[in-house]
């Protein structure tokens, strides 16, 4: 049986990209200035950090993708050091700490209708859903799917 034991958390996955059609459609609404987790080579952002040292971040609107193997570390220094951005994790156990994580310090938490295909890994498509969280922002306008906002 297939369950999610945190296998899925691995420097093999690290490479999934965020499919570009969903990042222009969200960059449409957003205006994104800085990448938080990228690389030269696949940044979505004329501005981006593959380590979160680049103190940028607090002046620009922010997208966070992270790698799995680093999910927790990345989206903690994500909330720590964004004013306002969004960011996108699967949604496959809400229980566990880094959604009870993001739960508690996002605005709202946006779960994506159907599933994500990552770019990347072609023919190897997503055993859970996915979900955007954002801070500072509104949820999105132009995706299907439900928001959840926070309420104080």
């Amino acid at each position: 049986m297939k369950g999610n034991n945190g296998s899925g958390n691995n420097v093999s996955r690290d490479d999934w990209r965020t499919p570009k059609e969903l990042f222009n459609t969200l960059n449409n609404q957003y205006n994104f200035a800085f990448d938080c987790c990228a690389s030269k080579e696949n940044r979505k952002c004329e501005l981006y950090s593959d380590d979160f040292q680049n103190e940028w971040l607090r002046l620009h609107r922010a997208w966070i993708n992270p790698p799995f193997s680093k999910a927790t570390e990345m989206i903690d220094h994500f909330f720590d050091r964004t004013i306002s951005g969004i960011g996108i994790y699967r949604i496959d156990n809400i229980e566990s700490y880094l959604w009870n994580f993001i739960l508690n310090n996002a605005d709202w938490v946006f779960i994506i209708r159907g599933r994500t295909n990552y770019e990347g890994h072609e023919g190897h498509g997503a055993r859970f859903g996915s979900a955007l969280f954002g801070v500072g922002v509104p949820p999105p306008e132009n995706i299907e799917g439900v928001a959840l906002k926070r309420y104080s």
